[in-house]
C-alpha cells in the first residue's frame, strides 16, 4: 500500500477564488507569469493591503520572473500575508520550512504554519496537519489525530484527504481495519479526480478486499486511473499501468470489450474540472 505524503510537495500555492468565502487551492506546478500572476498591478493591489496580491507577489520571488528568484524575499511577503490571517500564504510558508527553501528544513516550524492555516479552515492545510501527525514529522505521531485532522479535510473537498482516509482504514492505523469502509473512501476521492484512488480500486476489486471480486471492474478502474496520472506521479503511473497489463492478461477478448465500455463511464465519473473561462480583453482577476 502506498503512503501519500505531503511534505515532499515542492512550492507553490495560489489562491485562485474571487470569494474569499470559497476553498481556495494549492498548486504546484505553476508556470510564472501567467494567470492570474500579473506584475502590471500586483505591486499597487499589495500596497493597499490585498493579500492575495502579497501572497502572489511572493509566488514570482519563489518561482522566479523577470531574471530574479529569492525564496527568502518570498517568504517575507508571504508573512506580510499571513500577519493579516491569510491561509494560503500560511501554507507557503510552512511548504518552505518542509523544503527548506530559503530558511533551514524545520517540520515543526512547518507544522506551526500549517496547523494556523488549518484553524481557518484551509483544507489543504487540514490534509498537511493531519499528514504531519500520520508520520510523524513535525509533532508526535498520532493516527488517531491523523485520522481526524483527514476527515476534516476531507469534509471540506480536499481530494487526498479522502485518500489518506481510505489509506487508514485499510492499514488499521488509528481505526478498526475495515475495507469496506476503505473502499467507499476511495471512491469518492477517485470522483474527485485523485488517480492513486483509482489505482486502489482497481486493487480491490482484483482483490476482493471489501468489494466482490471483479476483474472486469478492476481493469477498467486501472485503465482510468492511466489517463488521471499527473506527470509528476510518473513513478505510480507506471506502476499501475503493470498491474493494468496483469489483469488484462487474465481477461477474454469479451471481457476486455466489456471493460473498454466501463471505462467510458468512468471517464465521466472521473472527470477533471472545466478550466475557467478565458478572461475578456482588458479584464483582469486577482
Amino acid at each position: 500500500m502506498m503512503i501519500r505524503n505531503l511534505l515532499s510537495v515542492s512550492l507553490l500555492t495560489l489562491a485562485m477564488t474571487a470569494n474569499a468565502a470559497e476553498q481556495e487551492e494549492t498548486y504546484t506546478d505553476l508556470v510564472p507569469g501567467t494567470g492570474m500572476l500579473d506584475p502590471a498591478n500586483l505591486s499597487e493591489l499589495a500596497s493597499r493591503g490585498d493579500v492575495r496580491a502579497m501572497n502572489n507577489v511572493g509566488l514570482l520571488w519563489a518561482k522566479g520572473y523577470d531574471g530574479k528568484q529569492s525564496y527568502e524575499e518570498a517568504i517575507r511577503w508571504w508573512k506580510e500575508a499571513a500577519k493579516r490571517g491569510y491561509s494560503v500564504s500560511m501554507n507557503n510558508i510552512g511548504l518552505a520550512y518542509a523544503n527548506g527553501h530559503g530558511v533551514e528544513v524545520d517540520m515543526e516550524q512547518a507544522f506551526d504554519w500549517w496547523f494556523k492555516s488549518a484553524m481557518l479552515g484551509n483544507a489543504w492545510a487540514q490534509n498537511a496537519v493531519g499528514d504531519c501527525y500520520e508520520t510523524g514529522e513535525g509533532v508526535a505521531q498520532d493516527y488517531v489525530q491523523a485520522l481526524t485532522w483527514y476527515r476534516t479535510a476531507a469534509e471540506n473537498g480536499d481530494a487526498m484527504a479522502h485518500y489518506n482516509v481510505a489509506a487508514l482504514y485499510e492499514s488499521g492505523r488509528g481505526v478498526e481495519q475495515d475495507y469496506t469502509e476503505a473502499a467507499a473512501w476511495y471512491r469518492e476521492a477517485a470522483r474527485n479526480g485523485d488517480a492513486a484512488s483509482m489505482r486502489a480500486l482497481g486493487r480491490f476489486y482484483r482483490e476482493g478486499l471489501g468489494l466482490e471480486k471483479d476483474l472486469v471492474e478492476a481493469y477498467a478502474w486501472h485503465l482510468v486511473a492511466d489517463l488521471r496520472f499527473k506527470p509528476q506521479e510518473a513513478n505510480e503511473a507506471a506502476l499501475n499501468r503493470q498491474e493494468a497489463k496483469s489483469v488484462g492478461a487474465m481477461l477474454s477478448a469479451a471481457q476486455r470489450d466489456e471493460a473498454d465500455a466501463r471505462l467510458v463511464q468512468l471517464e465521466s465519473l472521473t472527470a477533471p474540472p472545466q478550466p475557467e473561462k478565458p478572461l475578456e480583453p482588458n479584464e483582469k482577476k486577482i
